[in-house]
């Protein structure tokens, strides 16, 4: 199985769900890929970001924003959009059986709205886990 959660610039939303759903899939004994990208993606990661993720154990190692073409977005089973920028600019892509649209909030810095940010993407992957 291969899921793909794709936001504005990756760097924060998308990487916070590629993260948590690596962990998740694997605690759950599902094989799957996880990608996560931005349609237009940032040049790096937050400090803060990373921060909130080791907070629970999320692995961090290797996290690094990337555009759609540096995902296999034509091999994907579910997509999942981040952001209202995202939904608009990905109606294109094809080939997912399954469509997602959790359409976020734009992130804000401080660590208690990444760690809100964070557990709310962990819910949200547990309702999509019960599938």
């Amino acid at each position: 199985m291969r899921v793909a959660f794709v936001s504005t610039h990756g760097a924060v939303r998308g990487i916070m769900a590629e993260s948590i759903a690596r962990k998740m899939f694997r605690e759950a004994g599902l094989k799957a890929e996880i990608f996560s990208a931005g349609v237009d993606p940032a040049e790096r990661v937050g400090e803060n970001v990373l921060k909130v993720l080791e907070e629970k154990g999320f692995p961090t190692k290797g996290l690094k924003p990337r555009p759609l073409s540096k995902i296999p977005y034509r091999k994907i089973d579910i997509l999942v959009i981040l952001s209202e920028e995202a939904k608009e600019r990905c109606e294109f892509l094809p080939n997912h059986k399954r469509r997602e649209n959790w359409i976020l909030d734009p992130p804000q810095n401080s660590l208690e709205s990444l760690r809100r940010l964070r557990d709310q993407i962990e819910d949200l992957i547990r309702d999509l886990l019960k599938l």
